[in-house]
């Protein structure tokens, strides 16, 4: 730090020099901070710090003078969510302090924030100024949808059973699920190509001229279908005034693309361009920051595609970064070096994707599967030097049956660790939630600490009922109904104050009784100075027992009320706290201590009802708890973000459970993969897949995107030769790798793999092939152990 004092402005060098001694830099880091400008994209490994690296390089820019603070001018870094935002500015905040430079000149904003942002500024000539567009959120996305899909089947009922294998309520409503799911894909799928309802319709009833590459196409059923539920759903949205997330940075990409002077203004204000999980953008994302930077303009893009786990399902895909980092204009920098894992296992992450690169008998696996690049060790002397072989181990298990042997010995198995290791943290990442579920009740059976980090599970359930307990008494202090709801949320969740001492359901329901005959709620909550809130309760009616409950419970409910004057998602956050941040102390094992993934819910809840403030101005505290209850009650899911973004820290001895989908982010002493079997990662395009249906070709969601592509620009988009279902497969089969490579490399220390030769589906019993990159696992284990037997002899 002596040598920054000595100038106001040092060199660039300096800069560099300084923050290496400082940070003992790796070399790939140092590399990276050496850019300058254009296009440069970073390739990074996991557990490489990705996050931290591009921070420093936001700070490097604006300590060397390359952006003019003083003039307005602020480097701009995109990312996914709100969580990510708030890590971001923190890092940038920190760096700059190290360095002591001034704590602006920076913005850090979501991409939909940065959307609006071009919006409002396009409207008003001034960011500050304007009128921002309604922007429906998730929720309420997926609420206009399923509206328009019920208006589209009640319309035309007979072609909807006509897709039907058969007419069971159970088929029509899993048809009905698949209708939803495959509108919602194929929606996100035309908005990013940017073609509207009305000229896919106009397309299909034959009165555009054909385009010179459109060649003669047969319409389909299901291509009529889900472009009617598009034109409903977009009539929808039209009629609320408001825009989904895909309507917004469409609009923002086509006002850049349209107006070179709102371009040329956000560029002289945002002349650097960082961007965050660069893996996981979509082709809007792309377009519009492509837009927004220029030809020759200052664009960084970091990001894993080793990593990308959400083609299946978004419109999000790999092959956007892979082709940006193979550009010939585009400077390419590897991040190679990681911490996290011990050398047994990230090289064992290697191992699966030299083999899927060199090996895989399915060509278009091999080619695109994974980016070939290798985790490397951190060098000697690092801050996060790797965990010693010596401490790790890779065990691999084949049980009989999934659900009969293999959910319960995987449970006992991390439930022995957590005892035997209660210093490590540990986590079962299972394939889908419904696994997950099973694991559940194996841990609940066994007593086990831990957090369920599943979607749908029935704590998001819990949390969000009592959440609205307590948001309903405050919203209506007299309602005697929120009093007795209040009381039962807090003790389910074992809370001190309704939870001092152990009540058998006689008593519960008495004092219940007791609460909702209370005539002046106010007395209880708000007695005066001489007043006792006992004297608000029926007359010789409450034993003294109950009148030291009932007290106890208004004095922590009156506290509450200073609350109310906070933000919506401020107040939700501070209940939160109130409900979760603290140990129970009661004995139920699975509830003591700090329920991180409770607040995580809590955070999201506060986060969707602040959207819904946001959209509804005019809607007070009773609108908005009348909307949460409908995620009480089950009716409505949250848009739930993963465990990683909302802020989850895995606590030692304390098991998670999670899905391999929502580790990513994540990382823990030990990790327990159950399911990687056959049905999970197929070895070939004929084998069964689990999770894709067994009518309109397996996949409608890859039929209806290859139709779409086909309708309007004379080709399928897929794989040269291969039908829309095979295409589909690929990309299946390429994500559940990824997937296996994302659960392998969220271990330190333990790595355990194990799959079934049979499990249960739909209640009926199917034999599960072996997954062939376990059999690559395994052959990578038992050299590594000849190897090191050798050694030792």
């Amino acid at each position: 730090m002596v040598a920054l004092r000595r100038a106001k402005y040092p060199g660039n060098a300096d800069i560099l020099s300084a923050l290496d001694t400082m940070m003992n830099l790796r070399p790939a880091q140092a590399e990276i901070l050496k850019y300058r400008h254009g296009r440069m994209a970073i390739s990074a490994v996991p557990g490489s710090g990705k996050t931290f690296t591009l921070s420093l390089l936001a700070a490097e820019l604006l300590a060397s003078g390359r952006v003019n603070a003083d003039l307005g001018q602020q480097v701009l870094v995109v990312t996914y969510l709100n969580s990510s935002v708030d890590t971001f500015r923190a890092r940038i905040r920190r760096r700059l302090l190290e360095l002591e430079r001034p704590l602006h000149g920076f913005d850090v904003r979501t991409l939909h924030s940065l959307a609006l942002e071009i919006v409002l500024t396009a409207s008003s000539g001034a960011s500050q100024g304007g009128d921002a567009p309604a922007v429906a959120d998730e929720a309420q996305s997926n609420h206009f949808l399923a509206r328009a899909v019920d208006g589209w089947i009640e319309a035309n009922a007979e072609l909807w059973h006509a897709f039907l294998p058969g007419d069971s309520p159970q088929t029509r409503a899993r048809w009905r699920d698949v209708t939803e799911r495959t509108a919602r894909a194929f929606i996100r799928t035309a908005k990013n190509q940017r073609y509207r309802p009305a000229h896919i319709l106009a397309r299909l009833q034959g009165n555009l001229p054909e385009a010179a590459s459109l060649r003669e196409v047969e319409a389909t059923p299901l291509l009529h279908m889900l472009a009617g539920v598009y034109d409903r759903y977009q009539a929808i949205l039209s009629r609320q005034g408001a825009l989904d997330f895909d309507d917004l940075i469409w609009q923002a990409t086509d006002l850049l693309e349209q107006r070179p002077d709102l371009a040329d203004t956000l560029r002289q204000r945002w002349p650097y361009v960082l961007e965050d999980e660069a893996q996981d953008s979509v082709l809007l994302q792309e377009m519009l920051l492509s837009a927004l930077t220029g030809l020759d303009g200052n664009w960084v893009r970091v990001g894993d595609p080793n990593q990308a786990i959400t083609s299946t399902f978004t419109a999000a895909h790999p092959r956007y970064f892979n082709a940006f980092i193979d550009r010939p204009d585009v400077l390419s920098r590897p991040l190679p070096n990681s911490g996290r894992c011990a050398p047994l296992i990230f090289n064992a992450a290697n191992t699966v994707v030299q083999w899927v690169c060199d090996s895989h008998p399915v060509p278009e696996v091999r080619q695109h599967a994974f980016r070939r690049q290798e985790m490397l060790p951190t060098p000697p002397g690092d801050a996060q030097p790797n965990p010693p072989d010596s401490e790790a181990n890779i065990y691999i298990r084949v049980y009989r049956h999934r659900e009969e042997e293999e959910l319960p010995a995987v449970a006992q198995l991390a439930f022995d660790y957590a005892q035997q290791q209660p210093e490590h943290t540990l986590a079962i990442l299972a394939p889908t939630n419904d696994v997950g579920h099973a694991l559940a009740e194996h841990l609940d059976a066994l007593d086990a600490d831990y957090d369920n980090l599943l979607r749908g599970s029935s704590r998001e359930r819990e949390v969000a009922a009592a959440l609205h307990a307590l948001l309903s008494l405050l919203a209506d202090p007299l309602d005697t109904r929120a009093l007795v709801a209040a009381h039962a949320a807090l003790y389910e969740l074992n809370h001190p104050v309704a939870a001092a001492e152990l009540l058998q359901p006689p008593e519960i329901e008495q004092l219940h009784t007791l609460l909702r005959s209370v005539h002046s709620p106010e007395r209880l909550l708000f007695p005066g100075e001489a007043a006792e809130p006992a004297q608000a309760l029926p007359a010789g009616v409450a034993s003294p027992e109950d009148v030291q409950r009932a007290t106890r419970l208004a004095a922590f409910l009156r506290g509450l009320f200073d609350l109310r004057a906070l933000p919506v998602d401020d107040l939700v956050l501070a209940l939160g706290d109130e409900l979760f941040a603290r140990p129970a102390g009661n004995g139920h094992g699975a509830q003591d201590g700090l329920h991180e993934a409770d607040l995580a819910i809590a955070y999201q809840i506060a986060n969707v009802m602040r959207q819904w403030r946001d959209l509804q101005p005019e809607w007070r505290l009773p609108e908005l708890v009348a909307e949460l209850a409908g995620v009480a009650e089950g009716r409505r899911h949250l848009p739930m973000a993963g465990p990683a973004d909302l802020g989850y820290e895995p606590q030692p001895g304390r098991i998670t459970l999670a899905t391999q989908h929502s580790a990513k982010g994540l990382e823990w002493d030990a990790v327990f993969l159950v399911g990687i079997d056959g049905f999970w990662i197929p070895g070939s395009l004929d084998a069964p897949f689990l999770g894709v249906h067994d009518f309109l070709g397996g996949d409608p969601a890859a039929e209806a995107a290859a139709q779409l592509r086909y309708l309007m620009e004379g080709d399928s988009g897929l794989y040269e030769g291969r039908t829309a279902t095979e295409s589909a497969h690929i990309e299946i089969m390429n994500e559940r790798l990824r997937l296996l490579y994302v659960g392998i490399t969220r271990a330190r220390r333990a790595l355990h793999l194990s799959r079934s030769r049979a499990t249960r589906r739909y209640n009926k019993e199917r034999d599960a092939e072996p997954a062939t990159v376990l059999g690559v696992l395994y052959d990578y284990l038992r050299r590594t152990q000849q190897s090191a037997s050798d050694d030792g002899r």
